[in-house]
């Protein structure tokens, strides 16, 4: 049985330090191009998450994001580390790179990975059908 078709409403839930957080998947060349781009302010999800089929190093910029961003950098699910990406229109264009090979990064406002608990080595559980991608 095939999965359904994906929409742009791609919520599920992922666990890091034993809390639960929602989060919209970015695991397309264009979900991931597009971010959280010209979002004002997330409601009814806490994040949004990107996978990448391949490990490899990558750059998160700010071009057109409103807010300002906690990148946590991800691979072989534990936290590599957590950065911070401040919004464009305030501080103009800014570019992180990865802190090495990452397989998934997790886009959060400002302020919510200390809320979180999330630092590095913190354990990422991924529901089941994010597992085999």
């Amino acid at each position: 049985m095939e999965a359904p078709p994906k929409t742009g409403e791609d919520i599920k839930l992922i666990h890091i330090n034993g809390h639960r957080l929602s989060v919209k998947i970015a695991d397309t060349e264009a979900e991931r191009e597009q971010g959280l781009m010209g979002v004002l302010r997330v409601e009814g999800y806490d994040g949004m998450l990107f996978i990448f089929a391949n490990d490899g190093d990558v750059s998160f910029w700010n071009k057109q994001t409103p807010l300002d961003l906690d990148l946590v950098w991800i691979k072989d699910n534990r936290v590599l580390s957590v950065d911070f990406l401040p919004r464009e229109p305030q501080n103009g264009l800014k570019i992180v790179p990865s802190p090495g090979a990452v397989d998934m990064v997790l886009e959060l406002p400002r302020g919510r990975a200390e809320e979180f608990g999330i630092i590095s080595g913190a354990l990422v559980s991924l529901p089941p059908e994010l597992e085999l991608r």
